[in-house]
């Protein structure tokens, strides 16, 4: 299914040549289908033709954005606000908690793991200097990390921020919803980092036991929608008052008075200010484009465990290749889309890799290897091809 499936989907990516390339960069960011380029220039030609009257359609684009996330959340009608970063939402979501809005003497307090992205760990780090409690947990043992979380959050915790899958070894945190429901018991509010998560595997929140979290993902990694498409899923019926508010967020207030801070209901409160639209273009034409091609979350589940499981077995099956590495002890139906090979070595061999035409990267001990749909099981072949060769030279 996975060279089927490549070989029919190559075509569209002719300008990222992805049947010339050994791209095992999908974790990171995946090539952009053709039609991307159509979405850009049709921004542009927006802009040339309409001047300041663009928005009209570029807030068209968002809103087709905003409803392709939804449908991969299973939510029609959520709650999301958009940003450029995902930095840029962690800090509206930080600046909605009480504990900032109406500062007590009680200690701020938030508990974390040691397995969340750069943004959020290097934000949550700096706020250590201001005497914020940073609790933060480690992942592994993963298979008790849900109820650690659980005992950790109590009713002096002012909240939780932690992945749906952890970006240094691929793993899914299968048990995400039972913290979640503890923390929203608590009244905590509960941030889930779902960047890894989305568009590779499915998430429909429901079935996840979200429905009470924020959410927060983008377009750059599975989406191949490139930066600028970041979200934040609001919880139903919550209204938020950030400190970091962008003047966005009062398009839809009715009444506000002189040197008065209103908020728009619902996810519009936690919205920014302008932006460059040609983002929201380019995804839009490619959301449009994993529709026409019925790449459903499913489907690309599908596709991205048959081959993290044939590069699996493909590195096990070398001896003097897979000695070189610890594979994961998680199984292969708990992996979300990259094989994580730890290695003191790590970037090393990514550099071997790149310079040998395998495009890859590492972080920490882990060498991440990341396909896309586009990629075909000759492709994966080539790639252990590769890393065999280079492991001759590898102490």
């Amino acid at each position: 299914m996975t060279t089927e499936l490549a070989r029919q989907l190559q075509p569209y990516y002719q300008d990222f040549k992805v049947h010339e390339r050994l791209l095992l960069s999908g974790h990171s960011h995946q090539a952009w289908p053709d039609v991307a380029k159509q979405g850009i220039l049709e921004c542009y030609q927006h802009a040339a033709e309409h001047i300041d009257d663009k928005w009209q359609f570029a807030f068209q684009k968002a809103e087709r954005v905003k409803a392709f996330y939804e449908s991969l959340l299973g939510e029609p009608g959520a709650q999301i606000t958009l940003g450029s970063s995902t930095h840029e939402l962690i800090l509206r979501f930080l600046s909605d908690l009480d504990c900032f809005k109406s500062p007590n003497k009680k200690p701020i307090r938030i508990v974390t793991t040691d397995g969340e992205f750069h943004s959020m760990r290097r934000q949550l780090n700096r706020l250590k200097d201001l005497n914020i409690d940073i609790q933060t947990l480690p992942v592994h043992p993963t298979h008790t990390l849900a109820q650690r979380l659980i005992e950790a959050v109590d009713a002096n915790t002012d909240a939780v921020m932690v992945s749906a899958v952890f970006y240094g070894t691929s793993e899914i945190f299968e048990d995400i919803g039972h913290v979640a429901h503890h923390a929203y018991s608590k009244g905590v509010p509960c941030l889930v980092d779902a960047y890894h998560a989305l568009n590779v595997i499915p998430f429909n929140i429901k079935d996840k036991q979200l429905e009470h979290a924020f959410i927060m993902s983008g377009g750059y990694k599975y989406c191949q929608a490139g930066e600028g498409n970041c979200m934040l899923r609001i919880p139903e019926n919550y209204q938020g008052s950030p400190i970091i508010t962008g003047w966005f967020a009062e398009f839809n207030v009715l009444e506000q008075a002189p040197g008065e801070v209103k908020y728009a209901k619902g996810s519009s409160a936690f919205s920014g200010s302008t932006y460059d639209p040609v983002s929201h273009y380019r995804a839009a034409a490619v959301f449009d484009f994993f529709k026409s091609q019925r790449l459903t979350p499913e489907k690309l589940r599908e596709i991205s465990q048959q081959q993290i499981a044939f590069l699996s077995d493909g590195i096990k099956s070398q001896p003097k290749l897979s000695q070189h590495f610890t594979f994961s002890a998680h199984s292969i139906a708990r992996n979300a889309g990259f094989l994580a090979l730890t290695t003191k070595n790590a970037n090393q061999w990514a550099t071997q890799l790149n310079t040998h035409g395998v495009q890859c990267d590492s972080r920490g001990q882990q060498l991440r290897l990341g396909p896309a749909p586009y990629v075909s099981f000759a492709q994966l072949t080539q790639a252990i091809t590769i890393m065999d060769k280079i492991s001759l030279s590898m102490t």
